[in-house]
């Protein structure tokens, strides 16, 4: 474990704190096996693989990174390095297992999915071509090779930086209207206190 200037380094990967959500970034001096010319025979990437329920919050050693082979893409297919991955508060029931979910929960010894923004590295599908930015959510992996209708192209340029793109609006909202309601209640008491008839009464000449 190493900690970067923009927030704490785990295996490569760099947790950046201050966003909503959080957002996982490639640590670029601790880059995975390259690939030779466009053939994946010596392409390796990096995997987030959740390895342990955990009991109460997660810790590191409910989670592995692990190295694997990293496949060419067949026809209709195509090769993205993610750039950066979301770090959302949801993925906590998620790790958990809790039941009733809108969404699979992460099953131990599988890659975690998630929200991700990479890069086209190698495409095999006319709809996508290498330097496309793309957003997908086959997320805790350095390398992702699936259908190119799984990845969305955006704009490189679309906002000052490429994590935006992860931001939840919804989760700022919920955190705004929390701290606003935390506010409200001692201004509600000191209403509610200075209608009491007593009160009143005290004043009363």
């Amino acid at each position: 474990m190493s900690h970067s200037a923009g927030g704490r380094a785990i295996g490569g990967l760099t947790f950046t704190h201050g966003s909503i959500p959080s957002v996982v970034g490639m640590d670029a001096a601790s880059k995975s096996t390259p690939r030779s010319g466009r053939s994946g025979a010596s392409r390796t990437g990096r995997e987030a693989r959740l390895v342990a329920r955990p009991v109460g919050l997660p810790t590191v050693g409910d989670f592995e990174i692990i190295e694997v082979a990293v496949p060419d893409p067949a026809p209709g297919q195509v090769l993205v390095r993610n750039l950066f991955m979301s770090l959302d508060p949801g993925m906590l029931m998620l790790i958990a297992g809790e039941a009733g979910l809108p969404m699979p929960r992460y099953e131990v010894g599988e890659v975690m999915y998630g929200d991700a923004i990479g890069e086209v590295i190698v495409s095999a599908d006319p709809s996508l071509h290498e330097g496309d930015l793309v957003k997908h959510r086959l997320g805790w992996r350095e390398y992702a090779v699936a259908q190119a209708g799984l990845f969305r192209p955006v704009d490189r340029d679309g906002y000052p930086t490429l994590s935006t793109y992860l931001g939840s609006g919804l989760v700022a909202y919920v955190g705004l209207m929390d701290a606003a309601a935390g506010a409200r209640r001692p201004a509600q008491r000191r209403r509610q206190a200075s209608h009491h008839p007593r009160l009143h009464r005290a004043r009363s000449p």
